[in-house]
């Protein structure tokens, strides 16, 4: 038996279909992607790094890439 659960509530941009790629405006993905390119980094690795930033979180220890 299936248990009821409620919908999620999501933002209203994305429900207009204003949004997507994550459900960020897209002059914040164009920033992200300026500030990826410019960095030679990828675009999650600035979410990262933002968040990190923002929350004042530890960084992790990263795995150093292999050969």
């Amino acid at each position: 038996m299936k248990k009821l659960t409620k919908p999620k509530q999501i933002a209203p941009r994305l429900v207009s279909g204003e949004c997507t790629g994550g459900g960020l405006p897209p002059d914040i993905q164009q920033g992200l992607k300026d500030i990826a390119r410019a960095e030679n980094k990828s675009v999650s690795w600035v979410k990262e790094q933002c968040i990190i930033k923002f929350f004042r979180l530890d960084k992790p220890e990263y795995n150093p890439r292999k050969k």
